[in-house]
């Protein structure tokens, strides 16, 4: 006679350890980026209790179900300080100050460089880590390592190896008449002069002109007393 008291009574029981238990953190056991935590949850039981009412012989109707309190000790698996949890409960560790480029966290406010890439640091700044790339075997003249195991050209020069071919070549860049090497666009671009250097071109290609036709004047008198 107490099945039907006791199902709802424990879906109940149910509710009240998921809704709202009351923890207590007591201890810490890290373990690989997680920790265990030892922790103590209130809940209620029912428990059936009978009317006195004097009499020897007694019904179902003089019993009555009440809850009482207990405590167990429980232990849950949480993100140990200096991580945080993400997808899945996984656990993150996290750097205060971000990591450089080509690097990642590791462990709390420590990080790492990635694979294909070796630790440096500032020259002036000794704490600083920095990645740069590692190519195996070296680059080529005229050439550096921009990633791992890829050369490119250094500023001035152009690549003319074939399309066909592994080995990077470089060469340097001619550019033309009027032209000038620009780095941070990496190709030719006319050169711009200011009015005084323009000034001083034109004076000089009207000099150059004057001469020419002087010249041309006194060979055309020469071939004049020849004749």
């Amino acid at each position: 006679m107490l099945v039907p008291v006791l199902c709802p009574v424990v879906g109940l029981f149910l509710i009240l350890i998921l809704a709202a238990p009351q923890v207590q953190v007591q201890g810490l056991a890290i373990t690989n980026g997680h920790c265990q935590k030892n922790i103590s949850v209130k809940y209620q039981v029912p428990v059936t209790k009978r009317r006195p009412n004097g009499a020897e012989a007694s019904s179902d109707a003089d019993n009555y179900v009440v809850f009482e309190e207990r405590v167990r000790w429980d232990n849950i698996q949480v993100c140990c300080p200096g991580y945080r949890t993400i997808l899945f409960g996984f656990c993150e560790p996290v750097c205060q100050e971000p990591c450089p480029s080509h690097s990642h966290c590791v462990e709390p406010d420590r990080c790492h460089c990635l694979r294909g890439y070796e630790p440096s640091h500032h020259h002036h700044r000794p704490h600083q880590l920095l990645c740069r790339p590692v190519c195996q075997g070296g680059c080529p003249e005229h050439s550096h390592c921009v990633a791992h195991n890829e050369c490119q050209c250094r500023a001035g020069f152009k690549d003319s190896s074939s399309w066909f071919s592994l080995v990077l070549r470089c060469e340097r860049i001619q550019c033309g008449p009027e032209q000038r090497y620009d780095p941070a666009h990496r190709a030719c671009v006319k050169i711009e002069m200011s009015m005084e250097e323009l000034m001083q071109r034109v004076a000089d290609r009207l000099a150059k002109g004057l001469e020419a036709e002087g010249d041309a004047e006194v060979t055309t008198e020469l071939e004049a007393e020849k004749l």
